[in-house]
């Protein structure tokens, strides 16, 4: 799953949810000094992210990529946050403008209180307003090529993420699919795992 989905997951307590963001730019490490809720966030993101790369929904997007292909996971976790944009209402009591402008508020007001590299990454996260660029097939098409422009400063450009866009439109349905049965259970699993109830979902 990708920022939007994660943040959604993740409650209504921003310290979680931005834990959740950052686990993955700061590599699963919590700075000294972070809240509790912040550490819980960073476990949470593993745990949202071992039942993701594990479950068959999931696993069945990625065969829709093809059968090989090391950057399948990580555009099914973008294309997936495009399709909860897509049907976001079946989820959230919020409409998604006022989620997203809430969690911008919050977001930058707890992190004025965090070291400078998790501070420079949440206000890069709101300035360039990430969580709504998925909306249509232009922002996830800007999406891969920005991980396109990352893999090229790392030197490895064995294939380009914005190759995949004909087939993710060729498979759009099959993947809507594929998200539909995932989410749900998603959800599930996190209610379950975490023990958190107070939410801002339907389900």
């Amino acid at each position: 799953m990708n920022w939007l989905a994660h943040i959604f997951v993740s409650g209504e307590t921003v310290d979680y949810q931005l834990g959740n963001l950052l686990a993955d730019p700061l590599k699963g490490k919590p700075w000294s000094g972070a809240s509790k809720a912040t550490r819980n966030g960073f476990a949470m993101h593993k745990i949202i992210d071992q039942f993701t790369d594990h479950h068959p929904a999931f696993i069945n997007s990625k065969m829709r990529l093809g059968k090989q292909g090391f950057l399948r996971g990580v555009i099914i976790d973008i294309v997936y946050d495009h399709l909860l944009i897509q049907s976001w209402d079946q989820y959230s009591f919020i409409d998604l403008a006022t989620f997203v402008e809430s969690f911008h508020i919050k977001a930058l007001q707890a992190a004025d209180y965090y070291p400078e590299q998790p501070k420079q990454i949440v206000r890069g996260v709101v300035g360039s307003d990430y969580l709504f660029s998925y909306t249509d097939f232009d922002g996830l098409q800007r999406a891969l090529e920005r991980i396109d422009i990352r893999l090229s400063r790392k030197g490895s450009r064995k294939k380009q993420a914005v190759e995949y866009m004909p087939v993710i439109e060729s498979q759009l349905h099959g993947l809507q699919q594929d998200f539909n049965v995932f989410f749900p259970k998603l959800l599930d699993h996190f209610k379950t795992t975490s023990g958190l109830y107070d939410h801002h979902w339907i389900k």
